[in-house]
């Protein structure tokens, strides 16, 4: 019997072509073909469909249809393995049947058939890390560390640089942490891609909240809620693409009915209660979501036009060529949106005479 995931992908009329994906040639064939990556859009659809076998069948049915595409993506190549992966693996975690030891032996296995060559694969090293500190923190880090070789560091590592400043944040190694914060600091840069590099910056940003918060004895200290800005507006700046604005408003609606972001964290409302600013959270809401949704857009380059643009109003040709090229647009936006959360938080605190 043929498997669903295979059905899906045969009923398909036209082979989709190389949306930028990395071309892979595995260790056992040389010759083979250039690779088609499946949309995005397949993925995720797989991915749901696991949730919801997940929820009717159980998670060991829905293990043997991860599998079984995991399976597929490896022998063709495909880096959607890394996203199965991440759906597959804790799933196996959670089947009472399947020991943690299983589970990292299978995901050992995965890791030492991809090409150790091709970078997006790297971060199959971050899945195992997450396995590993769901049983051993230390031990994460003792694994990540090995896998990454400080003296051939590349911005391809980057993501294992900040992966491992997290696992140090969670075990209270601070001083290393930020050690490794200032070495990913480096590799940021060479990111090419607009949205990549958004992304970089966030995670980075990200990271650096988590630190401030573990920090966070003196009562002055406003960091994390500096990090913690900067990381939302760029969860907001990645989505800020007039070719596909509708995300953009998605997501502001996620954050408005507070199904994403940190407006109800504990973390949050530990900090504005140290800072003695907690009857300020509605204002400091407002006035953040305010900037995020209005202003920020516009600072990143799109016009108000294509900001509240509706499938089918009219535009004109120019318009719709400027829309195309907008991904290709440097990011250099960070000093302003650094400024503005600067003195945004610096208003927030009380002044003393």
């Amino acid at each position: 019997m043929i498997s669903f995931f295979k059905r899906f992908f045969l009923r398909r009329k036209k082979p989709t072509g190389d949306n930028g994906s990395f071309r892979i040639h595995f260790k056992e064939l040389e010759d083979r073909k250039p690779l088609i990556k499946h949309p995005d859009t397949d993925v995720h659809k797989l991915m749901i469909l696991a949730t919801k076998i997940k929820r009717q069948d159980g998670y060991s049915k829905a293990i043997t249809f991860l599998k079984d595409i995991a399976e597929t993506y490896l022998r063709e190549g495909n880096t959607a393995l890394v996203s199965c992966l991440n759906k597959l693996i804790p799933y196996m975690r959670r089947e009472p049947s399947i020991s943690y030891k299983n589970t990292k032996d299978y995901l050992a296995t995965i890791i030492d058939k991809v090409p150790a060559n091709e970078p997006y694969f790297l971060n199959l090293h971050i899945t195992m890390a997450d396995h590993i500190n769901s049983f051993d923190s230390g031990e994460a880090i003792r694994y990540l560390s090995g896998v990454i070789n400080m003296d051939t560091l590349s911005h391809h590592q980057y993501n294992m640089l900040i992966k491992l400043a997290d696992l140090n944040i969670v075990n209270q190694s601070n001083e290393q942490a930020r050690k490794l914060l200032d070495i990913a600091r480096n590799y940021i840069e060479p990111c090419t891609d607009r949205f990549d590099h958004i992304k970089r910056e966030r995670k980075w940003s990200r990271t650096s909240a988590s630190l401030a918060y573990n920090e966070s004895s003196d009562p002055d200290n406003t960091d994390y809620l500096y990090y913690l800005f900067i990381e939302f507006l760029l969860d907001m700046a990645r989505v800020v693409n007039p070719m596909h604005i509708e995300d953009f408003h998605k997501r502001k609606d996620l954050y408005f009915k507070k199904e994403r972001g940190f407006a109800d964290s504990e973390r949050f409302h530990s900090s504005i209660r140290q800072l003695n600013i907690e009857d300020k959270k509605e204002s400091i809401l407002k006035q953040l979501y305010g900037f995020a949704f209005e202003e920020l857009p516009l600072i990143l380059g799109i016009t108000k036009t294509e900001l509240y643009f509706r499938s089918g109003d009219k535009e004109s040709l120019i318009e719709i060529r400027a829309k195309k090229v907008f991904y290709r647009r440097p990011f250099k936006e960070l000093s302003n949106i650094r400024d503005w959360v600067h003195k945004f938080v610096r208003s927030l605190i009380p002044t003393t005479t």
